[in-house]
């Protein structure tokens, strides 16, 4: 009986270690919410939705939300920035900075959208640290400034200027079908479904990359840096 007792009181603490480790795992602040148009929101899993208000902080597993005529820029704890335009969805998947070389990294699953994201001081330190994932497609980070659209069946990915133009740019984007590098700006790739390589890097129009840009910059007036044709 006695044995029984103890092994029930250790499968008991188990779970209350085990829940309360997630719990601070879900609830590790990493960022905050820089600037903010029209109405966004934040749900962390087993929480309720929250309106997003500039300067509000993000967590870890946080699912970003933004609605029609809507952008919203992030700022995480490494300076990386993100910003998404209208009808958007973003997971903050993991961040751990300042736990050392070999532990810091960031990584980030753009589920909708159009994005921006300008990488920060991890990726600085260590590029394979940081990485960017769509439903099709991950995208591989060399310090660099990127945009896109990505939904659940597709992704439109470019390289622009890097805000820094004295760091090389580069980015690898690849699943299970392929690998391509991007390393001039104003070229990209596209994964038109997700059984499918991304497309060798070309040069992409301008109208194209305006019109990513357009979403954001028209409601947060934000400056892009744009590739010099």
């Amino acid at each position: 009986m006695k044995k029984q007792r103890y092994y029930s009181f250790i499968f008991h603490l188990s779970l209350c270690l085990l829940f309360f480790s997630q719990n601070t795992i879900a609830n590790t602040e990493i960022g905050l919410v820089k600037e903010l148009s029209g109405t966004a929101f934040a749900k962390i899993p087993a929480e309720d939705k929250r309106q997003l208000s500039t300067g509000d902080q993000i967590y870890q597993n946080d699912t970003i939300t933004t609605e029609a005529k809507s952008s919203i820029t992030l700022k995480l704890k490494d300076d990386s920035l993100f910003e998404l335009g209208e009808n958007a969805k973003l997971l903050t998947s993991k961040f751990v900075y300042k736990q050392g070389v070999e532990k810091d990294s960031v990584s980030v699953k753009i589920l909708k959208g159009t994005f921006r994201f300008v990488s920060g001081l991890i990726a600085k330190i260590k590029p394979e640290s940081m990485e960017v994932k769509t439903s099709v497609a991950t995208i591989g980070i060399r310090g660099t400034n990127v945009v896109g659209e990505a939904n659940a069946t597709s992704a439109t990915i470019i390289l622009m200027e890097p805000e820094d133009t004295s760091r090389k740019t580069a980015i690898v984007v690849s699943n299970n079908y392929g690998t391509v590098t991007v390393d001039e700006p104003g070229y990209g790739t596209e994964v038109p479904d997700e059984f499918s390589p991304p497309s060798p890097p070309r040069r992409m129009r301008l109208q194209t990359i305006n019109n990513l840009t357009r979403s954001i910059q028209s409601s947060q007036r934000v400056n892009v840096p744009r590739p010099r044709f």
